[in-house]
C-alpha cells in the first residue's frame, strides 16, 4: 500500500509551528476554493436524444450522487480543520513532554490531567446530508501521510489523520474498539483486531485507547451515534467512557455525526455534552430558505425528457410538500419522476407525476414526511430509519415501526401513512396481542379519512376535526 509522502508548509502560528504532523496538512481554502474543490453537479447528457430508455433511465440515477454545497458546508470544513489542528498542538511527536506521555499511558502510569481534545457534533434529520457533508470534507484530506526518514521526523512515520468508525446498529462498545483496530491493521499490515477479540470490552477499550495514544490519531470520526440510544445502559456507558478516554487520555478530537436523536444522549446527563462535543444541528430547510431554492432549482434542470417544464410556485409547493425541505428527498424525487416518465412514454413532469411517485416509490418515506409535516421530529427520525430497512429485516423493523406508532399515537394522515406501510408486511409477521390492538386503532384511524380530504394550497391535506 503507498501513501503520500508528507510535505511540509512552515505555519505562521507560533502555537503550532514545528510540529510536523500539523505543518503536513494542507492550509486552509478559501470559501470559494472549497466549493470548486468539493462541489460535483450532474449535467444533461449532450447526446441525450440518442440514449436508449435503459441507458437514461440509469442517467437519472446520477442526481442522487449529488454534491452541492450549502451554505453550512464551509462553516463545518473550517471547524473540522481547526478541530484536528488542535488536537495535535499538544501531540508534537518531536516533543519530548509527548514520548513520556505516550510512555505514561502504555505503562498505565499515566494521570488524567484537564487537558482535553475539541470535539464535533454534527446531528439533525435524516437525509440532510451531514455524511455527505463530511465525506467530502475528507475527499481534501489523505487518511495516511507517510514522513520520510530524511524528513524533520528523521525516521519513517506512518501519520494517521483520520479514522472514519460507523457505530453498528447494535451499538457494541467492543465492536466500535475492534472497527477501530481493523482500520489500523490495513495500513500497518498487523493484527491488533485478532488480538482484541478475546479481550474483555473494559480491556478493549484500554487497549485501543493505548494503541491511539502510540500512533497519534488525528482525529476519529464516529458515524451513526444516534444507534447508542438503543444500547442498554451499562452497554452505553462503556461507549462514553471510550469517547472519554479517547480525548482525554489520548488526547484525539472525535467527530460524531448523527439524527437528531443524538441530541437525547446529551440531555440526559450534561457530562455526556460535554463528551459529546461542540454541535452543528441540521433542520429541514424551510421553504423560503436561500439554500433550499438552490437544491430545488439544481435538481429541478435536471429533467431528461422531450419537454422541459418550466418551475412555477404550485410546483414549487407540491415539491416542498412531498420532500418537507429534506435534500435526500428532493432528489430521490426528481430521480424517480424522470424513471416513471421515461419508462412509461410521458412527455414531461406534472403534479400528476409526483402524487404518484409520493404514493408509490416514497412508500417507506411517507409515514415519515406525514410525521414531519405535524412538527413530530423524533417520529420522523425514527421512521426514516426504520423504513430504509423495513424490506431487509422484516420481522425486527414491523415490531420497531408498530412501537412507534404507539408512542406517537398517530391519528388521520399520519396512522394511515403507518397502517399502510404495515399492512403489506401482516401475511408474514406474527403479531403479539399488544400490536394487534395497535394495528385495529390504526385501521380504525385508517378508515375514518375522507378520500376527497380537500388539498390547501402547500399541498397538505386537511385531517378532518
Amino acid at each position: 500500500m503507498s501513501f503520500q509522502v508528507a510535505k511540509y508548509i512552515p505555519s505562521n502560528n507560533s502555537d503550532y509551528r514545528g510540529n510536523p504532523f500539523i505543518e503536513a496538512l494542507p492550509l486552509r481554502l478559501s470559501a470559494d476554493k472549497f466549493w470548486d474543490a468539493v462541489v460535483d453537479e450532474v449535467e444533461i447528457p449532450e447526446n441525450m436524444v440518442d440514449l436508449d430508455v435503459e441507458t437514461l433511465e440509469q442517467k437519472s440515477a446520477n442526481v442522487m450522487k449529488s454534491v452541492l454545497p450549502t451554505s453550512q458546508y464551509y462553516d463545518v470544513y473550517c471547524d473540522f480543520l481547526n478541530t484536528l489542528k488542535e488536537g495535535y498542538q499538544e501531540r508534537n511527536p518531536l516533543n519530548e513532554d509527548t514520548q513520556r506521555w505516550q510512555n505514561a499511558v502504555a505503562t498505565d502510569s499515566y494521570k488524567r490531567t484537564r487537558t482535553t481534545a475539541p470535539s464535533l457534533k454534527l446531528t439533525g434529520f435524516s437525509g440532510m446530508g451531514k455524511t455527505t457533508l463530511v465525506d467530502s470534507i475528507l475527499t481534501l484530506l489523505k487518511p495516511v501521510l507517510k514522513h520520510e526518514q530524511d524528513g524533520p521526523m528523521g525516521k519513517e512515520v506512518l501519520q494517521f489523520v483520520y479514522i472514519k468508525v460507523n457505530i453498528p446498529g447494535e451499538a457494541d462498545s467492543k465492536e466500535i474498539c475492534l472497527v477501530i483496530a481493523r482500520e489500523i491493521d490495513k495500513v500497518l499490515k498487523t493484527d491488533y483486531k485478532i488480538q482484541y477479540e478475546g479481550l474483555s470490552r473494559k480491556r478493549c477499550i484500554d487497549k485501543i485507547v493505548t494503541l491511539c495514544t502510540t500512533l497519534l490519531i488525528g482525529v476519529i470520526i464516529f458515524d451513526e451515534i444516534h444507534n447508542i440510544c438503543f444500547a442498554a445502559p451499562n452497554e452505553r456507558k462503556l461507549i462514553f467512557t471510550l469517547f472519554d478516554e479517547l480525548t482525554q487520555v489520548a488526547h484525539i478530537p472525535t467527530i460524531k455525526i448523527g439524527t437528531s436523536k443524538a441530541n437525547n444522549l446529551a440531555e440526559k446527563d450534561f457530562t455526556n455534552a460535554r463528551r459529546i462535543g461542540i454541535p452543528h444541528e441540521w433542520v429541514n430547510f424551510s421553504k423560503c430558505d436561500d439554500d433550499w431554492k438552490m437544491l430545488v432549482e439544481y435538481a429541478w434542470d435536471y429533467q431528461l425528457l422531450p419537454s422541459f417544464l418550466e418551475l412555477t410556485p404550485t410546483l414549487e409547493n407540491k415539491v416542498y410538500s412531498i420532500t418537507q425541505g429534506i435534500p435526500h428527498c428532493l432528489f430521490f424525487l426528481i430521480e424517480q419522476a424522470n424513471k416513471y416518465c421515461i419508462r412509461y412514454d410521458i412527455e414531461c413532469f406534472s403534479i400528476e407525476v409526483f402524487d404518484h411517485i409520493f404514493d408509490t416509490k416514497f412508500a417507506v418515506m411517507k409515514p415519515a414526511i406525514i410525521a414531519l409535516r405535524h412538527g413530530k421530529v423524533d417520529a420522523f427520525d425514527d421512521l426514516m430509519n426504520t423504513n430504509i430497512k423495513l424490506d431487509k429485516e422484516v420481522n425486527i423493523l414491523v415490531k420497531k415501526l408498530l412501537k412507534i406508532a404507539s408512542e406517537n399515537k398517530f391519528k388521520g394522515q399520519e396512522a394511515k401513512a403507518i397502517y399502510d406501510q404495515v399492512e403489506r408486511y401482516l401475511p408474514e409477521y406474527k403479531l403479539t396481542k399488544k400490536e394487534e390492538q395497535i394495528v385495529k386503532r390504526l385501521e380504525k384511524e385508517s378508515a375514518m379519512i375522507s378520500s376527497s380530504m380537500p388539498i390547501d394550497d402547500d399541498g397538505y391535506e386537511g385531517i378532518p376535526l
